[in-house]
């Protein structure tokens, strides 16, 4: 009987000795990740470094969203242009004016220019 009573008590020590390994590794990482923690909040530098990536992330943020907005500008000025382009192709003899429209979008006016023809009198035939 005594060692029937053996093999039982040799299996249930198996698991407790993982369990064991398994708990002390456990224990050795919260107590890592507490000892960081500490010297983190204690070191008066950590604090100002992550103050620093903090606001260059900011600007960094307000830097992307600027070069956004600048191409985006362009987009819409580059379609602007090729309207202009397009009226001004239908009509290459005409003289144009660029206006800048209330919406702030540059607009093409014809100009009517008064030739020569229609701007002389005629001059009487008798008066020279």
């Amino acid at each position: 009987m005594s060692t029937e009573e053996a093999a039982p008590a040799k299996l249930a020590a198996a698991p407790a000795n993982a369990n064991k390994l398994v708990v002390i590794l456990a224990a050795g990482a919260l107590a890592l990740s507490l000892v960081n923690t500490v010297l983190l909040v204690l070191n008066p530098t950590a604090g100002k470094v992550e103050q620093f990536n903090e606001s260059l992330k900011t600007d960094l943020a307000d830097s992307i969203a600027s070069v956004h907005k600048k191409i985006d500008g362009l987009r819409s000025a580059e379609v602007e242009w090729q309207a202009v382009l397009k009226k001004a192709s239908e009509k290459p003899d005409a003289v144009y004016k660029l206006v800048k429209s209330g919406d702030g979008f540059l607009t093409l006016t014809e100009i009517q220019v008064e030739t020569p023809d229609q701007t002389a009198t005629p001059v009487a035939a008798g008066k020279h």
